[in-house]
Formats: C-alpha cells, sequence, structure tokens
C-alpha cells in the first residue's frame, strides 16, 4: 500500500481528492489534523501550538532563540512514519512533502486549484466579499511560504519537490484521482519489505530524536541519529562528557529501542 503526502493552497481541494484516492485504494489513513491530534495526546501539546507551528510565518525573535516550531515538526514527523509503516497513508495537511522527503518512494503530489474554486469554497465557510476573498488567499499562501523559507529554505510550491503537479482548471478530481491511483501501481512507489523496514527505522530514529528534543537538557545536542531495527546509532559533537551519559539514558528509554551505540565526540 503506498505513502502519499498532497500539498495545496488554501481551499484547493485536498481533502476531496485525498478521500477520493483513499476511495480507489481502501486506504483507511487518510489524515491532515489527526496527525496533529495523535501528537497532542502523547506528548501533551496543545492542537492550537502544533497549529500555529505548522501555520503561523517565524516571529523575529523565533530566529535566535530556540524555536519551538523544530520540535513540533519533529514530533509531527514521527507521527507520520507511525501512520507509514503500518499501511497505506495519504496525508493532506501541510508540509508533508518536506516532512517525508528522505522516503523515496513516497508519491509527492501538487495540487492546483484555480482562483474561482478557492473562492467558491472559501464563501462556503467564510463570509466574504471578492476582495476580502482575495486578500484571504494570498495572505494564507504567503505565509506558508515564508514558514516553508524559514524552516527549510526552500519554495514549498518549486515544482521540482514534486513527483506529480495537478491542475484542477481543466481536470476534474475524478480524473485526478484516476492518474495517482495508477502511479501507486508503479515498482517506483510500490510498498516493498525493504522498504517498510527502512520507513520503521526511521520512526524509531524520529522518536528518539523526539525524545531528546523534548528534554531541556539534551535538547542542546546537534547530533544525527539513525536505527537499524531496535538498535540507536547517535553520532555529533556535544559541548561536554556529561551529556553523553544522559542522551544514551533518553534515548534508551524509548519504547522499542533495546541498545545504544554512540559516535559522540567532545
Amino acid at each position: 500500500m503506498p505513502i502519499i503526502t498532497l500539498s495545496r493552497g488554501s481551499k484547493s481541494g485536498g481533502k476531496a481528492l485525498a478521500e477520493k484516492v483513499a476511495e480507489k485504494l481502501a486506504c483507511t489513513n487518510v489524515v491532515s489534523r489527526e496527525v496533529l491530534l495523535k501528537v497532542s495526546e502523547e506528548y501533551g501539546i496543545t492542537e492550537q501550538e502544533l497549529t500555529d507551528a505548522m501555520l503561523k510565518p517565524p516571529r523575529f525573535l523565533e530566529r535566535s532563540a530556540h524555536n519551538p516550531r523544530r520540535l513540533y515538526l519533529t514530533l509531527i514527523r514521527a507521527a507520520l512514519l507511525d501512520y507509514a509503516k503500518d499501511g497505506c497513508l495519504i496525508y493532506h495537511g501541510n508540509a508533508g512533502h518536506f516532512l517525508l522527503k528522505d522516503v523515496n518512494w513516497v508519491i509527492k503530489v501538487r495540487l492546483i486549484a484555480p482562483f474561482e474554486q478557492r473562492f467558491s469554497a472559501l464563501q462556503q465557510t467564510m463570509k466574504l466579499d471578492r476582495y476580502e476573498a482575495t486578500q484571504y488567499i494570498k495572505k494564507v499562501d504567503e505565509d506558508r511560504s515564508r514558514w516553508t523559507k524559514f524552516l527549510y529554505n526552500e519554495d514549498w510550491s518549486d515544482p521540482s519537490h514534486f513527483d506529480l503537479v495537478v491542475n484542477l482548471r481543466s481536470m476534474s478530481l475524478e480524473t485526478a484521482s484516476d492518474i495517482i491511483y495508477h502511479l501507486t501501481r508503479s515498482p517506483e512507489f510500490m510498498r516493498t519489505d525493504e522498504r517498510v523496514k527502512d520507513v520503521t527505522n526511521k520512526a524509531l530514529a524520529a522518536r528518539v530524536q523526539a525524545a531528546l528534543e523534548l528534554n531541556p537538557r539534551t535538547r542542546v545536542a546537534d547530533v544525527e541519529i539513525s536505527a537499524e531495527e531496535s538498535i540507536i546509532h547517535i553520532a555529533g559533537r556535544i559541548d561536554h562528557a556529561n551529556l553523553r551519559s544522559l542522551i544514551v539514558k533518553v534515548a534508551g528509554e524509548v519504547a522499542g529501542v533495546s541498545e545504544i551505540k554512540d559516535n559522540l565526540f567532545t
């Protein structure tokens, strides 16, 4: 079963397209807000904090201070990888193509919709006139662009980030869902035992990274984490030798970890 990320502008029909693809695939994991709720319940972070981290552009002070957005994105990535390792996943939330960019068999889709369609969808939930709707859509898109540039130094809508760009100007949702469905049958994007193993390793590594970032004493460590089944490898430079034992302790307490191998140095 495939993994699909669907990037879209505000009110572009992302949820409707995701649901059509899911119906064709008999996929039960169609998620967006559900990922935030999963993280909120597991780590005690409010949904609003997570939503702000995913949507609002950075403030000036966040550029120099410890930025909780990166922690929240680590937690969201860990949740997405947990969904992905267990079966079919269609994620139509923000930044999926960046959060899972190191999983090369994810089908990364960019959805574009004409303004009239976005305006019509917006009027169903917000009573705005044409000018107000234009300004609203423009602001949301600009905020997402600034957010992505700040966190990833990338243009969020650059077509080179995607495997498929779908333009609804002259294409129906039904046709778009057919195209995505057929793409899931190609060998480049099919689930294999080796690929599932890789995603499972990445999911465990992400949970360890999240645990280290959640701990005020270990979040300062700039380390690289990888997993090999239940064995965690940690490498990088640390400020003082005492930090090594704390990092190993925190990482070792993560569910699913059986052994820590570190290559830390001061």
